[in-house]
């Protein structure tokens, strides 16, 4: 009998194990799932989200190369552009801005990778593989720039300055993962061919281009766009020259739709308090005259001006004979700089270009 209640207890004991083991793996796929979705809802779009939930991959946060197209997207001239705006004024040009490329993104089955200032990073085909992302990376980019001329009209009627923008576009093995520290982590693409995307962005403002995709998003797609080639012009920062297409329209002409409504944004600035009223200076009267004294008094002379310190003298460098030895000769070899090809300039700076693709007016198909 005793024999019997031994195996009971010992059988309550296993079965009771067995529901917390299980209970601890349904609370970490929860604590799973709740951080997946945490990290991906603020940048894609929520049926990209229940996709990445379906899929249940571990490998979706750890670093690995992948081939992906990145989308990078600025506002051209910001700082010359909000030097007359006040804090309000920019910050709602500003998330308009991230209204219209966000919208045009996520309808495009993209990944907002990164926020910058006066801009946005775009990933498509990553974390999850897409067949057409270098398609749906230009539907995204022809989309930003209809929906920036879109809103020309809203801002002429509001009385506001409209502005322009410019976009890079690359395909190529990018490193995607989850990056940053304890505190926070954000999912990254980084890479040389990320950082082409980048470059082809400042292109298009020397090429006064709206859209400035390379040979290798636009090799399969030539049929489908409307395409200006673009070559031989130094980038700065990378190790090849400008081998792109100028990005024109579709040639089966654009779609027609229209921002959402709700796609818009804005931020309320708080007012600074008010200062406190400065009371003005008291007035000094001089001394009413005392009964017996003479009316011609003199009154005390004024203190004497206090002068400024002088200005100490400008520091300027001791001219250096011209067969002393230049300082530091040993950085030229050491690890701080690595070898000489390492060293040296990667590519000389481009020239301003001497003619653009585009006509006169600057236009785009649309």
């Amino acid at each position: 009998m005793g024999i019997l209640f031994g195996l009971i207890a010992l059988a309550a004991l296993g079965a009771a194990a067995g529901c917390w083991a299980v209970w601890r793996r349904w609370t970490a796929s929860q604590h799973e799932l709740a951080r997946v979705r945490a990290t991906f809802s603020r940048y894609v779009a929520p049926s990209v989200v229940d996709m990445l939930l379906e899929r249940n991959d571990e490998r979706l946060f750890t670093g690995r190369s992948t081939r992906a197209t990145v989308l990078v997207c600025r506002i051209r001239n910001f700082a010359h552009f909000i030097e007359q705006l006040n804090p309000e004024e920019t910050l709602r040009y500003v998330n308009e801005f991230y209204g219209l490329t966000g919208t045009a993104i996520h309808r495009h089955r993209g990944i907002i990778e990164t926020f910058l200032g006066d801009g946005i990073v775009a990933v498509f085909g990553a974390p999850i593989e897409n067949p057409t992302q270098e398609d749906d990376a230009l539907r995204a980019a022809l989309d930003i720039v209809r929906y920036v001329v879109g809103m020309r009209d809203r801002w002429a009627r509001q009385g506001r300055r409209p502005f322009t923008v410019g976009i890079g576009v690359n395909t190529g093995n990018v490193i995607a993962g989850d990056t940053g520290f304890r505190d926070r982590r954000e999912y990254a693409v980084v890479g040389t061919e990320a950082t082409f995307a980048h470059r082809l962005q400042e292109a298009a403002y020397d090429l006064n281009a709206f859209i400035v995709a390379s040979r290798a998003t636009c090799t399969s797609l030539t049929d489908e766009y409307k395409l200006v080639p673009v070559s031989g012009i130094p980038l700065p920062g990378v190790r090849r020259l400008l081998d792109a297409f100028v990005v024109r329209g579709r040639r089966n002409g654009p779609e027609r739709f229209t921002v959402p409504v709700d796609a818009l944004i804005e931020t309320t600035i708080q007012p600074d308090e008010p200062a406190a009223p400065v009371p003005p200076p008291a007035v000094v009267t001089a001394p009413a005259a005392v009964a017996g004294a003479p009316a011609s008094s003199p009154l005390p002379p004024p203190p004497p001006a206090v002068r400024p310190a002088p200005e100490p003298p400008i520091a300027r460098p001791r001219p250096r004979p011209a067969d002393a030895t230049p300082p530091f000769p040993e950085l030229r070899h050491s690890w701080l700089l690595g070898n000489d090809d390492a060293a040296g300039p990667i590519l000389p700076e481009p020239p301003p270009p001497k003619a653009t693709y585009e006509d006169r007016r600057g236009t785009i198909d649309l």
